[in-house]
């Protein structure tokens, strides 16, 4: 049919003009192939597709039909032709603008018969494709040889034109820079016309005096500038020396030079001139030897005295050294060569006045601070006198330390004292290995003195536990601790049990070795608490004084981290040590306790506590300097605590009940009721580990008092040695009245029945023979007199008593 033809004949004339076409044909095919597909979707977003592109062309060839049938000679007759000349011209714009109503429709239309929908891609849509990509392709290839050869004809044209362009530009720009050149001589003319006669006047005859102020300027700048960057190089080497000198004398290099000239430098003097001297006499020379030989002594003279001042300069440079080691980190980050070097510095960095004034009223502020130190100067002269006081104090306590040493024999009165108990205990040994019943008089005589030792040991208990808080400060008429005497007399009854042949009593009597390692349980329980204070004062305490006066960062890092496991309680400590109380004393009376949940309270401080024990990742290889100290701190007490932990899997051993009424064991029975049960053991840990958080806390805070009164920082607080180890002796008082008290002579007293039931002596019968009343008890002393009495080697027992 027609529309057939039609779509033939547009394909074929495609490759002809199309801009004519697209003019005449603008109203027929564009607007209808568009309007008609918004048309049939009734108003809504226009979308056209195959089918209203199909439906649009139908309607065309009818319409062609039509006119055709009417119009055989007419003007559409005449249109059509027109559109067939001019098709043959600009067909490429014509394509462009059609392409997608003829090549996609054409492509399209077949998928789209099957309806509305998604259509699928079939064999027939794909050859058709390939089959217009052909003709597209051949089209496109003449026509692009042609347009290739016209590029290539009119690039040298262009290329020429460029290179004129740009030579005119060139020359524009420097007949701009002239005619500006021209217009300033133009005004410097038209100003000296304005000045007529007064010409003189000019500015350009004053240019040389400017010059010259200008260039006196710049000098002074320079020779400024000079200036400036040689002292700020004299600053630098100021700081370097000073960085390089602290790292010398603070390693091992002084050490190595103190070892050095410690000798003493009165070696052998041979004389120099000896093997020549038989020479110089021969030969007459006798004056020149005696020359020599007073230059000799000179010499010899000269090298003592210098030993001596280098001896004296290394001496006072270590004393310098161990101050220098207080020295606050800030004392030398804000110190008056650092601060210049900043500010002079900065000054140089910006060049700019406002940066100068700025640099030279910060200048000007500091040297005004430093001058206007009246009430700093007031707290460090007040600082300074309780030094001397507390200097003059301990220097009274060295001499009266000295004076009881010289009259206990003097310093070798240790070495003397132990070489005799040597000596003593081999002859001891001896003596028992070769008379026949000496070890049953020694036994005999160490029962005795053992017994007496346990009962000035329950002594000290009792007197222990009347004390109460006042514990702390209990000493002797001598003036020693309390807990010296009780450790000295623990120390006493080992040293006694060592000199009895226990290995034979092991087979006989299983309980023997428990209980003596139970008493030296006892006594190592106490030398722990002996060392926790001794190593406190001498090496815990130093250290932090002299970390916390440096400003060591990873201590005071260390502090805030433990104010912060404190801070983060749950209950503030002085609280959570009341709870713990309260249900301690409900346990006790094996009562329901209101305080119950406070072990859990206690257990989630040991957790953090511990946590801030332990050592981080990047921390494993070197631990710093604030850890380092807290964990030996901490490292005091868990000894002690691991200590008592030990103790107790003895304290379970059982008593039998006719013990229980012999007097040293029911007086220390009593006063270590609490520590017989693990439940009531459990709650004094938490409540020594709250007590033992407390007192490490509060001595990182009186150390930090005394460093803030070091640089008047802060009110004038400064603490003896009494002061600052008050914390860790009340800690130990606290342990010894609640943990301690009892233990040892209880285990003592265990060890003396083993030892008189040993020695064939029924304590059964012993205490039912005085069982009067219902609050009586046997003594132990009227039991190992007895038994002393009765033993075979009592003759020789009661000689070696006496």
């Amino acid at each position: 049919g027609i529309f057939r033809l039609a779509c033939e004949h547009v394909l074929r004339t495609m490759r002809r003009g199309r801009e004519t076409l697209l003019t005449l044909l603008e109203a027929f095919v564009y607007d209808p192939l568009v309007e008609w597909g918004g048309a049939a979707g009734g108003g809504g977003k226009r979308r056209t597709t195959a089918r209203d592109v199909r439906a649009a062309l139908a309607m065309m060839a009818v319409r062609a039909q039509e006119l055709k049938h009417h119009f055989n000679e007419g003007i559409f007759r005449l249109a059509c032709e027109h559109v067939l000349r001019t098709m043959r011209r600009g067909r490429e714009t014509l394509l462009t603008l059609l392409e997608a109503f003829v090549y996609d429709p054409l492509v399209e239309w077949g998928g789209a018969a099957g309806g509305g929908g998604k259509r699928r891609t079939t064999a027939r849509d794909v050859r058709a494709a390939l089959a217009m990509m052909a003709v597209r392709a051949q089209e496109l290839k003449h026509h692009f040889n042609e347009v290739t050869e016209q590029f290539l004809a009119v690039l040298p044209d262009i290329k020429q034109c460029a290179e004129d362009w740009l030579k005119e530009n060139d020359e524009l720009k420097s007949v701009e820079t002239r005619l500006q050149d021209c217009h300033q001589q133009m005004a410097l003319i038209k100003e000296i016309e304005a000045y007529g006669s007064n010409l003189n006047n000019h500015p350009l005859y004053a240019i040389s005096q400017k010059y010259t102020s200008y260039k006196q300027a710049k000098n002074a700048v320079e020779d400024s500038m000079k200036a400036l960057v040689k002292i700020l190089k004299d600053f630098d080497t100021q700081i370097e020396n000073f960085a390089s000198t602290t790292e010398a004398i603070n390693g091992p290099q002084l050490m190595a030079w103190v070892q050095e000239f410690s000798g003493s430098s009165e070696e052998e003097e041979q004389p120099i001139f000896e093997h020549i001297k038989e020479f110089l006499t021969n030969a007459g020379q006798g004056a020149m030897l005696s020359q020599c030989e007073q230059a000799e002594t000179e010499l010899y003279q000269s090298m003592k005295q210098t030993h001596h001042l280098v001896r004296s300069c290394l001496e006072l440079l270590s004393q310098y050294v161990a101050v220098s080691q207080y020295y606050p980190q800030s004392h030398t980050e804000y110190h008056r060569v650092v601060m210049f070097r900043k500010f002079l510095a900065a000054a140089l960095e910006s060049k700019s006045p406002e940066v100068c004034r700025e640099v030279s009223n910060q200048v000007t502020a500091l040297i005004n601070a430093d001058n206007n130190k009246d009430d700093t100067s007031q707290q460090i002269i007040n600082y300074n006198f309780r030094l001397q006081n507390m200097n003059a104090e301990a220097n009274a306590n060295l001499n009266k330390a000295i004076e009881r040493l010289q009259l206990e024999g003097g310093p070798d009165a240790l070495a003397l004292a132990q070489e005799a108990y040597r000596e003593a205990k081999t002859n001891i040994s001896n003596w028992v290995r070769t008379e026949e019943g000496a070890a049953a008089a020694l036994e005999c005589v160490v029962i005795g003195m053992l017994c007496n030792l346990n009962r000035r040991y329950l002594m000290l208990e009792n007197g222990a536990q009347s004390a109460g808080d006042c514990l702390v400060d209990l000493t002797s008429r001598e003036g020693e601790w309390f807990l010296d005497d009780m450790s000295g007399l623990s120390m006493q009854a080992v040293e006694l049990l060592s000199l009895l042949p226990l290995q034979s009593a092991s087979a006989e009597d299983a309980a023997m070795p428990v209980a003596v390692e139970c008493v030296r349980n006892a006594n190592l329980l106490l030398a722990d608490l002996v060392q926790l204070n001794y190593n406190f004062s001498t090496i815990i305490l130093p250290e932090a004084l002299k970390k916390v006066h440096s400003e060591d960062p990873s201590v005071l890092l260390m502090i805030n981290e433990l104010n912060g496991v404190i801070m983060n309680s749950p209950v503030p400590l002085n609280e959570l040590l009341t709870q713990l109380e309260m249900h301690l004393r409900y346990l006790v009376m094996d009562m329901e306790s209101p305080a119950s949940g406070a072990p859990l309270i206690a257990a989630e401080v040991r957790a953090r506590y511990e946590a801030l024990l332990s050592a981080s990742t990047s921390e494993a290889e070197g631990q710093s300097a604030g850890r380092m100290l807290l964990m030996g701190f901490n490292g005091l007490f868990a000894a002690v605590e691991l200590r008592a932990r030990e103790l107790a899997d003895h304290l379970a051993i059982p008593i039998p009940p006719a013990w229980r009424k012999i007097d040293h064991i029911s007086e220390s029975m009593h006063m270590s009721a609490a520590l017989q049960s693990p439940v009531l053991r459990a709650v004094l840990e938490d409540i020594f580990l709250v007590r033992r958080v407390q007192s490490i806390a509060e001595v990182f805070a009186m150390v930090a008092q005394c460093a803030c009164a070091f640089k008047a920082n802060g009110p004038p607080s400064l603490f003896d040695d009494a002061a600052l180890c008050k914390p860790v002796r009340r800690f130990t008082a606290e342990y010894v009245l609640r943990c301690v008290l009892g233990v040892h002579s209880k285990a003592l007293a265990s060890v003396l029945c083993l030892l008189l039931r040993r020695a064939r002596l029924d304590l059964h019968a012993e205490v039912e023979q005085k069982e009067i009343g219902a609050s009586w008890s046997v003594s132990l002393e009227s039991l190992c007199e007895k038994a002393r009495r009765r033993g075979p080697a009592a003759e020789r027992g009661a000689a070696l008593a006496r």
